[in-house]
């Protein structure tokens, strides 16, 4: 097709001014794979990067949507590794909300059989970021305590799950009960509410010890919480601040409990950092893409949990990751 449909940016603003709008299709330049997009992830940071806030700004106007799944249309000449015809899944600079979209060949990742495309789509960002920072930042072991914080929303949903996948016992906290049935649905030992006045007590009656590894997509007053909750030589990983604060740290509690407080920027690895340098990192982030694949595959993981909308729903999608109240990853369907 000459055009197709898709969700336009025209000025920094709300997410709720995007348009549905007839696109045209872009030349595909060198390095480049044209995808034929089946579902779409929708994630926090939206909103922030259609108002001009994120670290990164497309050149308007732009086409939002940064993690999708589908199959392969077109691929540039230099593009050995990939086919027209493929199912893959694909970390995109942009572009993910239309029927079509162009990826960098270095961030497209087959999928093998068993894997589903609307699962597919929670996978190369969210899953892929709480793979690598379990494995390569906070290096989890088998039977180490992990707690993981906002264990309704996509990011905690697959912490919980690729937790345990990894062998750890997984501690979740979320906001309402429903959400911390899902947890616990989804391989959580235990799920406490969300409160960080009454967690730190909470959680170290049940885990004198204290957790080994904090993940927190949160921030807040659940940062603050996870100090008191973690155990000697701990590691918190501070992923993102969908409370709205990014905390303060008090250097004495790292000194008196030998604690590392670590940030993680998966965006380093796909392209997204102050140098784009994909291509440098791509071997090693394919590794991880391909293990956690087989693992979906295999049946060894669940596939991510997911809430789906067509795409004609999209505000409605929006708006249910914005306000909280899905669980899981929301995706649209294309």
């Amino acid at each position: 097709m000459d055009d197709f449909e898709g969700l336009l940016c025209t000025h920094w603003g709300h997410w709720s001014e995007l348009e549905m709008r007839r696109l045209p299709r872009l030349a595909l330049q060198a390095g480049q794979v044209r995808l034929r997009v089946r579902h779409a992830g929708v994630g926090f940071a939206l909103s922030l990067f259609v108002a001009g806030k994120y670290q990164r700004k497309p050149p308007l106007p732009f086409t939002p949507g940064t993690e999708v799944a589908g199959e392969i249309l077109e691929v540039a000449p230099d593009v050995g590794h990939l086919a027209p015809g493929q199912r893959v899944m694909a970390a995109l600079d942009w572009g993910g909300y239309a029927e079509e979209a162009v990826a960098t060949a270095a961030t497209v990742y087959p999928l093998p059989d068993g894997v589903e495309l609307a699962h597919a789509a929670a996978l190369p960002i969210t899953s892929g970021t709480v793979w690598t920072a379990l494995s390569w930042r906070a290096r989890l072991k088998p039977g180490q305590t992990l707690l993981v914080h906002g264990a309704g929303g996509a990011l905690g949903s697959a912490a919980v799950q690729i937790g345990r996948l990894m062998g750890a016992r997984v501690v979740a906290t979320a906001s309402t009960a429903l959400k911390r049935d899902a947890a616990v649905s989804l391989g959580a030992e235990q799920a406490l509410p969300a409160d960080g006045r009454t967690l730190p007590e909470v959680f170290k009656k049940a885990y004198p010890e204290g957790a080994d590894v904090v993940f927190d997509p949160v921030g807040g007053d659940l940062f603050d919480a996870s100090l008191r909750c973690a155990g000697q030589g701990a590691r918190l990983l501070t992923i993102g601040y969908a409370s709205g604060r990014i905390p303060q740290i008090p250097a004495n509690i790292l000194l008196l409990k030998n604690l590392s407080v670590m940030g993680f920027n998966y965006g380093q690895y796909i392209g997204w950092g102050l140098r784009d340098e994909r291509e440098r990192y791509a071997p090693r982030v394919r590794d991880a893409m391909e293990t956690m694949l087989v693992a979906v595959a295999r049946g060894a993981m669940r596939p991510p949990a997911i809430q789906r909308y067509p795409f004609a729903n999209w505000r409605e999608a929006v708006d249910a990751t914005m306000s909280r109240r899905a669980i899981g990853k929301v995706i649209l369907d294309l």
